[in-house]
């Protein structure tokens, strides 16, 4: 059998890894357009900083790990332009022509660019333009970043704190508009309080002028060393598009459990893919590192004959802002009010440690609950000191299906140094159970 992956990311590498350990006699050939695989992008922006001294500490594993030690064929610098359902085969930029008898979709997403607006305008989204990009983040003072999202915020904490001079356009009137307006605004007047953010405001034209960009916006103009997009990204499903299989709306690969396509036979994952959001039911895209590894696993695993089913998702999300931990999962208001869903909804705040013990800070916890059965399908954090590891609690609460009881009858571990007595999720479950 031959196992073709186009993408070698933690997606396509998961995927081949296990296709080779399902059937150890099938010939898997992964087939890479840039020079790495198998590497941590979401360590990039701590590379960026300089935290992460080389490129290569990113690496999980080096090549021959996988050519070597697991069998597995690496092509890199290799882009396929052509998949052909007929002859079963993909074509290569250089002519060459691959042929498989299963296909796993990999390619991942690159990131969005204002268009007709912008000149010289940089994102993010492989290791080889983290490369490129640090050079010049290395030689500028000022930088501006479009988008205020996720990777906006999280870029402009760490090259704050390396030591830039950092702009942040917004087009909402707060930053990281996936939280809800109320916890939000507590985010939202820390970070403000540390980086220069220009609110409801939109890029209208930027140019490069001799070694800087002159930036026009819909509030203001200035001046700046660099100018890095961080307004999202979009599915490199061209060539899955032209060999006629189905996308969603935003362009993302349509799978089923098997993360099987619309043409038998042929798999996708990772940030290319959609999976199940297991709240909704709905096909969605979640471009999330823990989510193409597991779906890649998948992927490879029923391409080389043995089932598995991926169950879906609830989009967990952690940020490192500065010294706050941030992170939302399930849906927020806005979407579950699209969603037709009627819930409550419970903000917290309590302290991280016991109160007679050194080093407490606030933590606040939001969760949504849907109002028929008190189940719970969202949850929100922020705070300094462990709010990183209750998001993880709240995540595995909606995907175990908790209701606000069984999350306050939760029976956390608890120590002075690392919570109090009633932690913040069990007392956000209580209040809840009032409602």
């Amino acid at each position: 059998m031959d196992i073709v992956v186009i993408g070698g990311g933690a997606a396509g590498m998961a995927a081949a890894s296990k296709a080779k350990r399902v059937n150890r006699d099938a010939n898997v050939t992964v087939i890479e357009s840039g020079s790495f695989v198998s590497y941590a992008e979401c360590g990039i922006p701590y590379f960026l900083q300089g935290i992460v001294k080389s490129p290569n500490d990113l690496l999980h594993y080096p090549p021959e790990e996988f050519t070597q030690k697991r069998g597995i064929k690496v092509i890199t610098g290799r882009v396929v332009t052509k998949i052909d359902t007929a002859s079963l085969s993909v074509l290569l930029d250089n002519g060459t022509a691959v042929k498989f008898d299963r296909l796993i979709i990999a390619t991942g997403a690159r990131p969005r660019i204002p268009q007709g607006i912008a000149t010289g305008v940089l994102g993010i989204r492989s290791l080889e333009s983290a490369i490129r990009l640090k050079e010049i983040i290395d030689r500028s003072k000022t930088i501006t970043i479009i988008g205020a999202g996720v990777l906006g915020v999280e870029l402009a904490s760490t090259l704050t704190e390396a030591g830039k001079k950092v702009k942040v356009i917004s087009k909402y009137d707060r930053v990281m508009p996936q939280l809800d307006p109320d916890i939000g605004q507590i985010l939202n007047d820390y970070f403000a309080s540390r980086v220069n953010v220009e609110f409801s405001s939109s890029p209208v034209e930027i140019k490069q002028d001799e070694d800087q960009y002159a930036i026009k916006t819909t509030v203001d103009d200035h001046r700046s060393d660099l100018v890095i997009a961080a307004v999202g990204i979009v599915p490199n499903s061209n060539i899955a598009q032209d060999a006629g299989i189905k996308l969603d709306q935003r362009g993302a690969i349509i799978t089923d459990s098997h993360m099987e396509t619309s043409t038998p036979g042929i798999y996708a994952a990772g940030d290319v893919a959609t999976v199940k959001n297991i709240i909704t039911g709905e096909e969605e895209m979640m471009p999330l590192a823990q989510i193409a590894n597991k779906a890649g696993r998948v992927a490879g695993s029923n391409a080389a004959g043995s089932e598995m089913n991926f169950p879906g998702a609830v989009g967990s999300t952690l940020v490192k802002v500065f010294d706050m931990e941030v992170g939302f999962t399930g849906l927020n208001e806005k979407r579950a009010t699209a969603s037709g869903i009627e819930f409550g909804k419970t903000l917290i705040k309590a302290k991280s440690r016991a109160n007679y013990y050194p080093g407490k800070e606030d933590i606040y916890v939001k969760i949504l609950y849907r109002n028929s059965d008190k189940r719970i399908i969202g949850g929100q954090v922020l705070g300094k000191d462990g709010a990183a590891w209750r998001l993880n609690t709240l995540a595995t609460a909606i995907f175990a299906g908790f209701t606000v009881e069984d999350l306050f009858y939760d029976d956390l571990g608890y120590t002075p140094p690392f919570g109090p007595v009633w932690d913040p999720l069990i007392i956000a479950g209580s209040v809840s159970m009032r409602e």
